[in-house]
């Protein structure tokens, strides 16, 4: 049974660019991007790539649902392929009681929920958003909008309305312009603890210091950090160069994470081409830099106010028995 003050993020999928099954993925995980947040009694979702298939049929098969509809925000980062294409085979977009609330960032030259409609129309899908069973609201969200979730009500507002109750949640908003056609970046707040949502991102020289301010003091961040630093400077054979693609290496994510003075550090948005022996080296040389970081992994569950200050023995293996699996080239990088 859940109570009033839980507030726990699980991971369901961690991946960038495309899903990649198989033996060197299955510490880590192979979906692509999808996180659940639990706030209380509500349920909200960022992003349907792969692992939001896994999320719906938890949703539909949990006792604590105890024969409840599924209620659920769900919010896209962006539109890109690696963070739409579970949607369609989410389960509970097909039943009849579900209720779901969907926010679309405004950031094409088209009306974004042409967009997110053109992930299930012919010919690429059978069944159209429209047909599915599901009660839909979709909207389009701007930047520096604020989605505010208290009780059955949630709603978009230019500004935080003044008196919200102590369990409302209140999702902050920030366009940013390091990821191509630009990204949305989110902040949740929730019983006076905090997380940061920032995928697909790319830091600039001196830090990206609008995302150190919207994530300052924030008990989590999560930070994209696909590339490892051989890969973003093209030093790694068979790799391109990838500066400009949009997406973090994992010391930026950590020079965010210190000037930002956050509790833990999650590296998101792993790309497909590393091996799980490969990020495993990725998180070990990062809490060099922050001690408290860990590297996202698939059914992941962490709770908001549960620090801790050096990670567990099975979150760490030895160096010297780590060798990196050289990534293929791949033009796959900007997704």
């Amino acid at each position: 049974m859940r109570k009033i003050t839980d507030f726990n993020v699980k991971f369901w999928g961690v991946r960038g660019s495309h899903p990649v099954p198989g033996e060197g993925t299955q510490r880590y995980g192979g979906n692509t991007s999808c996180l659940e947040v639990q706030a209380g009694e509500h349920t909200i979702i960022f992003d349907a790539g792969t692992g939001i298939i896994g999320l719906g049929r938890d949703l539909a098969q949990r006792p604590s649902q105890n024969g409840q509809p599924v209620k659920a925000v769900l919010l896209f980062s962006h539109l890109h392929h690696d963070h739409t294409q579970g949607l369609p085979f989410f389960a509970p977009l097909y039943f009849p009681t579900t209720h779901l609330d969907l926010f679309v960032p405004n950031l094409y030259e088209k009306d974004p929920k042409t967009v997110l409609a053109e992930v299930m129309s012919a010919p690429v899908f059978p069944v159209s958003f429209r047909q599915t069973g599901a009660k839909k609201r979709l909207r389009s969200l701007c930047q520096t909008q604020v989605v505010v979730v208290n009780g059955n009500e949630v709603s978009a507002h230019s500004t935080l309305p003044a008196g919200l109750p102590e369990n409302a949640v209140i999702i902050r908003t920030m366009h940013s312009y390091a990821h191509p056609q630009g990204v949305m970046i989110y902040r949740v707040e929730y019983q006076g603890k905090s997380l940061v949502y920032a995928t697909d991102t790319e830091c600039y020289a001196g830090g990206d210091q609008r995302l150190v301010n919207f994530a300052r003091r924030a008990d989590l961040l999560i930070h994209d950090a696909q590339y490892s630093e051989d890969h973003y400077v093209g030093a790694l054979a068979g790799a391109p160069v990838t500066q400009g693609y949009g997406h973090s290496t994992a010391s930026m994510a950590c020079g965010t994470a210190q000037e930002a003075g956050v509790g833990q550090l999650v590296l998101f948005h792993h790309d497909p081409n590393y091996a799980d022996k490969t990020i495993a080296s990725i998180e070990n040389q990062a809490r060099k830099v922050f001690a408290n970081t860990l590297a996202a992994r698939e059914g992941q569950m962490i709770k908001l106010g549960e620090r801790r200050s050096q990670p567990k023995m099975e979150d760490t293996l030895p160096l010297a028995k780590i060798q990196q699996r050289q990534p293929r080239a791949t033009n796959w990088a900007s997704a």
